[in-house]
C-alpha cells in the first residue's frame, strides 16, 4: 500500500513520466516487496503565486522485516534520483519513506457508497 505524495510540481512537469520513474524506483528493490499495483501517486501542484523549487516526495508503506532503515534510505535515494531524471537534475528534491507500525496504526479505505462508522 505504498502511497506516494509529490508536492511542488510545476505545470510543465510530465506527470506520466514522473509516475513511471517513481514507480520503477519503488519496485527496484524486490526484497522490499513493494508491488507495482499497490502504488498510489498523488501529485500536488503549487499555486500559481508560489514559486516552488523544491519537490517533496513522501512515501508511506506498511512495516516489513526487510524494510530496514538502510534499505529505506537506499530506496529514498532511488526515488529522489528517479524524480530528478523525469524533471531535471537542477530540481531539488526531498524524499521521505516512512513505514507504518501496523500494530499501532489506524487505516481505512472506503468505497464511494460507504461511510465511516464511529
Amino acid at each position: 500500500m505504498p502511497q506516494v505524495t509529490i508536492f511542488n510540481l510545476k505545470e510543465a512537469d510530465s506527470l506520466p513520466d514522473i509516475a513511471e520513474a517513481v514507480r520503477r524506483a519503488l519496485t527496484s528493490m524486490p526484497e522490499l516487496q513493494i508491488n507495482d499495483h499497490e502504488i498510489d501517486l498523488v501529485p500536488v501542484l503549487a499555486p500559481d503565486s508560489f514559486d516552488a523549487v523544491t519537490a517533496r516526495i513522501n512515501v508511506d508503506l506498511w512495516e516489513h522485516e526487510a524494510r530496514t532503515k538502510k534499505a529505506l534510505q537506499e530506496l529514498a535515494t532511488r526515488v529522489a534520483r528517479a524524480f530528478q531524471t523525469a524533471t531535471g537534475t537542477d530540481r531539488k528534491v526531498k524524499a521521505v519513506i516512512r513505514p507504518y507500525d501496523v500494530g499501532r496504526s489506524g487505516w481505512v479505505s472506503l468505497g464511494a457508497d460507504q461511510r465511516a462508522r464511529e
